[in-house]
């Protein structure tokens, strides 16, 4: 033994109380690490003790018709469908780790034991915070994701998405065109309702093309937008493009257009909150902003105040970088539009270590059952390269 009176099966039972105090302190950690975690955490949207084997909302698409009335007014009852119901499953992750009875027998009195448990439990924590904080942004519906959160990239889909010539108004979505400003998912599915334009109904005002102009609610309710800020053709109502078609030449014009136009009601719940960019866009944001003496750094952001550092004002925005979204891409949120579920009564659950006498070993698991809540796509936007 590791040292007189060393009982594993006595270590393990104390060790799992030790562990599931260490966890809690973990998930504060993690959520706090990542900048979509903190900001949820702060809100208020992380929720706990879900029942079921998944969790759903109902999504209005329609709108009821508001007509004129004198006081005298015919009036017509008739019963309409007006809604549709999201649902999503939970998803599970687990990280798994073993000390073997012998790691005990090198170490000499207790606190060499607990050196080795503390150094089993770091193992623990830094997999299980290093290896969620790029969960908030997986296609969860991809092939190979089944078990993965539904990320932002879940409402997007496919990069073979549509593409929207908002020059002409004579002309339709097309094949994804690098010419092209604006695009939209095709054929893509979230939370078991399809993401097209004008799936369930409905057109655009007549003479404009999405998202200019004023559409029918279920036209685009469940549609989010998608920005190619290396677009080659004119677009009346934004600077570009520019004689640098790459995001470091016209990115923040294509930003602006995001921003302004993925808020496609006159409601403040529909604004865009926060643009969290890969590395390479928020480093060519930076460089183009500052050509143009319009960079703006302020203390009252709610990410610096969540000690997040690398945060910018764009007209009224956060805007920040995070390691975890891949090289070329961005996204623009909407925090009154997300949320983080749980089944248990805290994000992580640890199990063990229990000892196991024909492995003599201790075995021990972090896992998590939960799942991310995008309540209306359309009040999101990505920004890519068509081309």
């Amino acid at each position: 033994m590791a040292y007189k009176g060393f009982n594993p099966v006595a270590f393990a039972r104390t060790s799992a109380t030790t562990l599931a105090k260490h966890i809690r302190e973990v998930e504060e950690s993690m959520l706090r690490n990542f900048q979509m975690g903190a900001l949820l955490e702060a809100a208020g949207r992380i929720n706990f003790n879900n029942a079921g084997e998944g969790f759903d909302w109902p999504v209005q698409y329609r709108l009821h018709k508001v007509e004129g009335n004198t006081g005298e007014t015919q009036r017509n009852f008739a019963r309409k469908n007006l809604w549709k119901t999201a649902s999503l499953e939970y998803r599970g992750y687990q990280v798994t780790d073993t000390m073997y009875y012998r790691e005990f027998r090198s170490n000499r009195g207790p606190e060499g034991v607990v050196k080795v448990f503390d150094n089993f439990v770091e193992r623990l924590e830094t997999s299980i915070t290093e290896g969620l904080g790029g969960e908030y942004y997986v296609d969860g519906a991809a092939s190979g994701n089944e078990q993965s959160w539904h990320g932002l990239e879940t409402m997007f889909g496919p990069d073979d998405m549509k593409s929207v010539d908002i020059s002409s108004a004579s002309t339709s979505e097309r094949t994804k065109n690098n010419a092209d400003l604006v695009g939209a998912p095709d054929s893509t599915t979230y939370a078991g309702i399809r993401t097209d334009l004008s799936q369930y109904g409905g057109d655009n005002e007549t003479g404009a093309r999405w998202p200019l102009g004023i559409a029918d609610s279920e036209y685009d309710f469940w549609s989010p937008l998608v920005v190619n800020y290396t677009c080659t053709t004119a677009v009346a109502s934004g600077g570009l493009p520019s004689t640098d078609n790459t995001f470091g030449g016209q990115g923040d014009e294509a930003m602006r257009f995001a921003i302004i136009n993925a808020q496609r009601n006159t409601s403040k719940n529909g604004q865009v909150t926060n643009v969290i960019l890969a590395r390479d866009l928020y480093t060519d944001l930076l460089n183009l902003i500052d050509d143009k003496e319009r960079i703006q750094i302020s203390s009252e952001h709610n990410l610096r105040a969540l000690g997040f550092k690398n945060v910018l004002n764009f007209d009224g925005v956060e805007v920040s970088w995070e390691a975890a979204i891949p090289t070329g891409v961005g996204y623009g949120l909407n925090y009154d539009n997300i949320e983080l579920k749980s089944m248990d009564d805290a994000l992580l659950r640890s199990e063990g270590p229990e000892y196991d006498i024909h492995s003599q070993s201790f075995n021990a698991v972090v896992s998590t059952l939960s799942n991310l809540k995008f309540s209306s796509p359309r009040n999101f936007f990505k920004l890519m390269t068509f081309a």
